[in-house]
């Protein structure tokens, strides 16, 4: 049996606070060492996550902006669908609105409530809010498929918020530190394709899937098993699967500890 691993990235394969990946360090040798695919799946944006990609070797595909799209590497031995598209070297299979849509709908949500685009901030902002460099900053305001926000108002109601969301006809969903405003996709839907490939190419797999916050329930309902890793504070997201296991660790050291775990 192969084993193909999707994973978040912040709070999950990255510590929350200062986005270190070095807890999961024997975790990612050991998947290397075993040419297991180790899958990103993120709101961050393909700019951040090819950085992140490069910097730990990894050669796989993977999806940014919470399912926005699926990145293959050309010369990656999985089969794409016959809609995929060439660009940067990658094949691409788009399933998020353009940003011009989003950002449209945006500026009519921000009429209406008090919300701050990401993408609208300056790198300093950005920087103040995450913690990430300026230069980590700049990426992370780089959105192809939908814009991440905050509420300056932190009594308003999420019922309210989702509302006015879905009367421009789009989708709200919630990370560690940013709400999303996005089309259609999430990241269950892009997962669902990706393991389709797999299964195409080796149909002995199994699926596994690490996040810890509610973007990632769509994911980790697709997957053979998920893993749900702590929160900082050492909780965890309230959430219902059959065969989800709680991780008692938080972020990197917990997904760490379950990659090793599993694979032993």
């Amino acid at each position: 049996m192969r084993f193909v691993i999707f994973t978040d990235l912040d709070g999950t394969l990255l510590d929350h606070h200062t986005y270190s990946y070095d807890a999961a360090r024997p975790a990612l040798e050991k998947l290397r060492k075993s040419a297991i695919p180790l899958i990103m799946v993120s709101s961050k944006t393909r700019i951040e996550m090819e950085a992140l990609r490069t910097e730990i070797d990894n050669q796989d595909p993977f999806i940014p902006e919470n399912g926005g799209a699926i990145f293959i590497p050309g010369d990656y031995d999985l089969s794409v669908p016959d809609h995929a598209i060439e660009m940067a070297g990658y094949r691409v299979v788009l399933l998020g609105l353009q940003v011009s849509r989003i950002a449209d709908a945006f500026h009519k949500l921000a009429a209406k409530l008090p919300v701050r685009a990401l993408s609208r901030m300056s790198s300093a902002e950005v920087a103040e809010l995450t913690g990430l460099s300026l230069a980590q900053a700049e990426a992370a305001k780089n959105r192809e498929f939908g814009e991440a926000f905050i509420l300056d108002d932190p009594e308003l109601e999420e019922s309210v918020l989702n509302r006015e969301v879905q009367a421009l006809g789009l989708r709200l969903t919630r990370g560690g530190r940013f709400w999303h405003l996005l089309g259609e996709n999430d990241k269950g839907c892009a997962v669902s394709i990706l393991c389709d490939l797999f299964q195409k190419r080796y149909p002995d797999i199994m699926t596994i899937g690490f996040g810890d916050a509610p973007n990632d329930a769509p994911m980790l309902a697709v997957v053979d098993q998920p893993f749900l890793v702590a929160r900082p504070d050492g909780s965890h997201q309230s959430l219902s699967l059959p065969k989800l296991t709680r991780v008692p660790f938080p972020g990197p050291v917990g997904f760490n500890h379950a990659v090793l775990s599993l694979l032993d």
